[in-house]
């Protein structure tokens, strides 16, 4: 694992908890979901089943009261509640500033979401003003199998023209760092917003840093 990107060395970044602190519209997002179904998920389910995942992932795996209801219409609500809770979210210190000097320098940036399109186009656009800066954005709609599977950062890898071990990405939950590893991405930084240090590097994480300011590898 080398201490800095090699020059123009492609990057992927998570986006909620890693580019932008979200966590508290997912958790209202949800609760609010679990709260209209009468639905009791304690706070170990919570982290551990839907933090930093797809809800067509997360939904089918807890036999909630909406079993019998069709996935994409649970999951079209539950993205259109976030998608209006968006302009709420706040950058991660540093984000902006981080994705400015790695495009400056040359390297090459994707985005990999376990949300949907809309919802990021819209944190991207007008949260952190970095759309132009980001060459490839992968959503929950364009996988099939959403993290911890690694098909998101595979397609990123892809569509960057890149080897996976060349690539350096940052993540801030266990299920994307999970993703990372299973990729064979080259070198896998943790952001402490959503999960510890200890947690991150027990999923895989190389390092890990509280946020993307000075001390995030540029």
């Amino acid at each position: 694992m080398s201490a800095a990107p090699a020059p123009g060395a492609p990057i992927v970044f998570d986006l909620d908890g890693t580019l932008v602190l979200s966590e508290h519209i997912h958790r209202q997002t949800w609760f609010r979901f679990f709260d209209d179904w009468g639905a009791r998920i304690d706070e170990d389910t919570y982290r551990n089943r839907f933090v930093g995942r797809r809800a067509a992932d997360a939904l089918p795996e807890v036999d909630g009261p909406w079993r019998d209801t069709p996935l994409e219409e649970l999951v079209g609500e539950l993205a259109e509640h976030s998608t209006g809770l968006a302009e709420q979210v706040r950058p991660v210190p540093g984000a902006t500033a981080l994705l400015t000097a790695l495009a400056g320098r040359g390297h090459r940036l994707a985005v990999v979401t376990s949300a949907r399109r809309k919802y990021a186009e819209r944190v991207l656009d007008r949260v952190l003003g970095a759309a132009p800066l980001v060459g490839f954005l992968v959503t929950a709609g364009d996988v099939t199998r959403g993290k911890p599977d690694p098909e998101g950062y595979l397609t990123a890898c892809r569509r960057l023209a890149a080897d996976p071990g060349d690539c350096w990405a940052f993540e801030d939950s266990p299920a994307g760092v999970s993703a990372l590893v299973a990729a064979g991405i080259g070198t896998i930084v943790g952001v402490c917003s959503t999960a510890t240090p200890a947690e991150l590097v027990a999923a895989g994480a190389h390092r890990t840093v509280p946020d993307l300011r000075a001390q995030a590898p540029v």
